[in-house]
């Protein structure tokens, strides 16, 4: 089941909250996904996000999950950054929240965060109310990330940074990237030393 407003990522309720990013292609294409990015709504409101929740909710969403732990609650995220939608995650958040206590929400970002902005943006976060984000990382160093994600603004430094910012404000941080990835030891252990609590490899999209 996907609309104009959200859609199903590893059977995970994902909605999209724009359009903006700080790279040149979206994470669903880079991770296979161009023909969903090209159904998704350019600017969505907060009401249509609210709407679009409910709709999968009433329609059975984590009816099947059996234990707290199988419980994957919201991911935001689509074809921009939901760190360029805060306006947007600000005006949702509040009001899914006070529908729907408890679920757990997730951020899948780039996590290119100024480091000047990081402590403030993170404080925004957590006073929303979001649990987790996912922070891609396909590259270890600052060279080989700029050819894997082609920044529009900021690079690898500040990735880096935002990573531990996060961690360190008490967010949950994993980061990620898609398969096939040739250095994922390496990945990982950059992860965890810069406070992640883990690194994962999602599988790329089949057409």
């Amino acid at each position: 089941m996907s609309s104009s407003y959200h859609y199903f990522d590893q059977q995970r309720l994902t909605l999209h909250c724009g359009s903006h990013l700080p790279a040149a292609q979206s994470l669903l294409q880079l991770a296979g996904n161009s023909a969903l990015a090209a159904q998704l709504m350019p600017a969505p409101t907060a009401q249509q996000l609210l709407d679009a929740a409910e709709q999968a909710y009433k329609a059975g969403y984590e009816q099947g999950a059996s234990t707290e732990f199988e419980l994957q609650g919201l991911a935001i995220a689509g074809i921009g950054d939901p760190l360029l939608h805060m306006d947007l995650l600000a005006e949702f958040l509040p009001a899914f929240k006070a529908k729907r206590h408890g679920v757990p929400v997730t951020l899948v970002s780039y996590g290119l965060v100024a480091p000047g902005e990081a402590t403030a943006l993170c404080q925004q976060l957590i006073a929303l109310e979001v649990e987790k984000l996912e922070i891609y990382l396909p590259a270890s160093n600052p060279p080989a990330y700029q050819q894997a994600v082609k920044p529009t603004q900021l690079g690898f430094s500040e990735v880096c940074q935002f990573i531990h910012s996060a961690s360190d404000a008490g967010l949950q941080v994993t980061c990620f990237a898609y398969a096939p990835v040739a250095q994922q030891s390496e990945l990982r252990a950059l992860a965890l030393d810069l406070g992640a609590r883990g690194f994962v490899v999602k599988p790329q999209y089949r057409a």
